[in-house]
């Protein structure tokens, strides 16, 4: 579901902020990151770059990187569903990946 899917992506933002995505940008950033025009448009580095220099606060740019990256994946998946006949399986966060690759090869027999 979509609120599913809004959810798992907050979590994740807040998980990368939580963990090293400041601290590895400016690493990179001292590497020459904002030399590489592809990486700098990268969700979530682009905005760090931002923080970086100042032109938003640490909870604006998290903020701002969720939002992207909800664009992304509405994105993503109007893409997937013009691309062929797709047949959607909702995974419970409870399942395992075991069971999940179960639940697919059932549904791959003849």
């Amino acid at each position: 579901s979509r609120e599913d899917v809004v959810r798992r992506i907050n979590l994740r933002v807040d998980a990368l902020f939580a963990a090293v995505l400041i601290e590895v940008t400016r690493s990179l950033t001292n590497r020459g990151l904002e030399r590489n025009r592809t990486a700098t448009q990268a969700i979530g580095y682009r905005q760090v770059l931002e923080l970086l220099r100042g032109e938003r606060s640490r909870l604006e740019t998290i903020e701002l990187v969720k939002v992207r990256t909800r664009q992304f994946a509405k994105r993503q998946l109007t893409w997937f569903q013009g691309q062929m006949d797709l047949r959607w399986l909702e995974v419970p966060s409870s399942e395992s990946p075991s069971e999940t690759a179960k639940r697919i090869a059932a549904l791959l027999k003849p």
